[in-house]
Parts: C-alpha cells; structure tokens; sequence
C-alpha cells in the first residue's frame, strides 16, 4: 500500500497544500509549528475516518474556512483509487468517498487504506490512561477486521442504553431485575466476542512487540501485553455466560453507581517490562520506546491479517532518543513498506544514506 499523492484544502494550518512521495521512504523536514504533524494527522485521517488525536472536526478546519478536504491517491496491491473527505460544519457532518462513489457511512472507509500513527504527544495520553490503551487496540483490530468495528459500535449503543436504565429506574431494578435481561444478552454476546478478537490481537501482536522492543532499547528488558479485565475466567470459550452472570452480580453496584461496570469497555491493555507495569515505574524513555515497539507490531499485524503493508506514519521519533535509539529505528522500518516520518533537522541522522526522499516544509 502506497500513498503517492495528498491534497489539503483548509486543514489545520493548510490553506491549500499537494504533496507527492514518490519513493517509499520519505522524511519530511521542518521546524517546529510549520506542519509537520498535521501532514501525518492528514494522512491518518484517511484510515480513520476522524483524527487520530481524537480531535473534533471543527478544531482541525482552518480558522474562517468554511469547509475542509483531505484527498489522496493510494496505489494497493490489487487497485489504485483516489480517497477523498470532506467536512461542512454547515452540514454537521463529513463526506467521506472512496474511487469517487460517495459512501453511506463513514465506518465503510475503515480498512481501504490501512496506516499506523505514532505520535509523540501519545506517550503519556496513550500509555498512561487506560481508555487510551483499550482504544489503540481497538483502532487495530477495526482495520483488520470489519464486523469487529461493527459489534462495536452497537456494543456502545446497547451500553449507552443500559446505562440510562440503570439512571432512569434506579432501585426499580431491584424488585423486578428481569428488566435487564434483554440488555445483559446483548451486551455479553457482543462484548464476548469484542472480548475474543481483542485477546487473539494480542496473542498474535506478542512475538512482534518483544523483538521491536528489543531491537530498539538498548537494554535486555523483555517487553510484553497484556489483557486485563475485572472479571476471571475463559473469555474466549465461556466470554458470554460469564459476563452474563457478572453483570447479574454486581447490578445492586450498578443501581448506585447508575453505570455498568462489566464489559470490554473496562478492561485493560497493561504494557510490562520485565513483569513491572510500564505506565507506573518507566521513564518517559522507556515509555516511548513501548508505544515505537507497539507501533512497529501494529504494522507488522496488520500485514498478516490483511495481506496489505500499511503505511508508517511516524511523527517525531528521534525526540528524546539517543542517536543509538534513533538508529535502531530506521534500521528496523528499513523492511517495511512506506514509511513517511517528521523530524527536527537533524546532522546526526544520515536519511539521504537510508534512501529517504526528502521533503521540506
């Protein structure tokens, strides 16, 4: 997979802005505040539907414009296609097309164009929050696997509507707790099987993350995932009938706290060195050496699961790594596929000797 072209129209500090990376390695070379970031958020745009911030869509519209469009030409295996969308804040919605068909939703765009970004500004956010761990896990599994983002999203519809019983009736639910039956079976046969695809990810992300890790640290820690979730048992065998009687369980919990505390949506993605939890003891260092590893296995991941390399968009890799760290990066991303990265001009990092196309901002 192989972006060849982008054009920007009014997003974030572009007005109107084209670029061409004609060779599969590119690294695009700027100061500080000239854009960088933005170009590789772009890009990510289009793999996700939305930011990979998490950032609102009127926050990445230029200041006075009154729409913004991120267009592309990708060149896969099978077919070259433009990918195009746009966003009216007039309309209050986005337009998103792949070939130039304009698509019924938005989540149809998930998996035409497969990327991974790393972000630096991700480091703490990610690797420290537990609603971003879980969310990088899920942003990888939905690229690979289209009913996966389906169950999903009507996963967080049921939720969102068991957790207004739980408001709404309150200690009603008590007396008469049949109430949530139909509720509880659905999100356990959906959450059961959100559950499963998580935990197989894992196991086939396990092997790929520790070699990264090793392969860039300069130490013989041992990095490893893990899968974390508040209730015991064989998730992958049993998932339903245990979330099933756990949400049973601890529904008197719920009726108080008026939110429902079992499910995927309060497991846990734990990174550890050594057996140690990363996000509690590591240095920021280390931290960020985990996300590269994780990032470099996601890429890794998801050219197994969908026979297509994504496109590594790496923003500010080389910041707070030692120039031993740095060249252990590029060393790694030499077999993979496009690799469009940002850096800081730096005299210390030869890109030209890589085969690194250069673009300056």
């Amino acid at each position: 997979m192989h972006v060849s072209a982008l054009k920007l129209s009014h997003f974030r500090n572009f007005e109107q802005a084209e670029f061409a990376f004609d060779q599969d390695k590119t690294v695009i070379l700027a100061d500080n505040a000239r854009g960088k970031s933005n170009l590789l958020e772009a890009l990510y745009f289009l793999a996700l539907g939305k930011s990979g911030r998490g950032t609102k869509d009127r926050d990445v519209l230029r200041w006075g414009a009154d729409f913004f469009a991120i267009e592309a030409q990708i060149d896969r295996e099978d077919n070259t296609f433009p990918i195009r969308i746009a966003y009216d804040p007039r309309l209050g919605k986005k337009q998103a097309s792949l070939d130039k068909v304009p698509l019924p939703r938005l989540s149809d765009l998930i998996g035409a164009f497969n990327a991974v970004l790393f972000s630096p500004e991700d480091v703490d956010l990610v690797l420290r929050e537990p609603s971003q761990r879980r969310r990088i896990l899920d942003i990888l599994v939905s690229q690979s696997n289209a009913s996966y983002l389906s169950d999903l999203e009507v996963y967080q519809r049921v939720l969102s509507q068991r957790n207004r019983l739980l408001k709404d009736r309150g200690h009603q639910l008590l007396s008469d707790p049949d109430q949530m039956v139909p509720w509880d079976l659905q999100l356990a046969e959906l959450g059961s099987r959100i559950i499963r695809c998580r935990l197989d990810a894992l196991d086939a992300m396990q092997p790929h993350l520790a070699n990264y890790y090793q392969g860039i640290a300069p130490t013989e820690e041992r990095l490893e995932a893990i899968y974390r979730s508040p209730v015991s048992g064989d998730m992958r065998d049993q998932g339903q009938d245990i979330l099933i009687e756990a949400l049973s369980e601890r529904l008197a919990q719920e009726v108080e706290l008026k939110y429902t505390l079992t499910g995927p949506h309060r497991d846990n993605l734990v990174f550890l060195l050594d057996g140690k939890e990363a996000h509690q003891f590591a240095s920021k260092g280390q931290l960020k050496s985990v996300l590269l590893s994780w990032k470099l296995a996601e890429a890794s991941f998801l050219e197994y699961r969908t026979d297509r390399r994504p496109v590594l968009l790496m923003d500010d890799i080389f910041s707070e790594l030692d120039r031993r760290r740095a060249e252990s990066v590029l060393h790694l991303m030499e077999t993979f596929g496009q690799v469009i990265l940002t850096s800081a001009r730096d005299p210390d990092l030869n890109f030209s000797s890589q085969g690194y196309d250069r673009i300056e901002l």
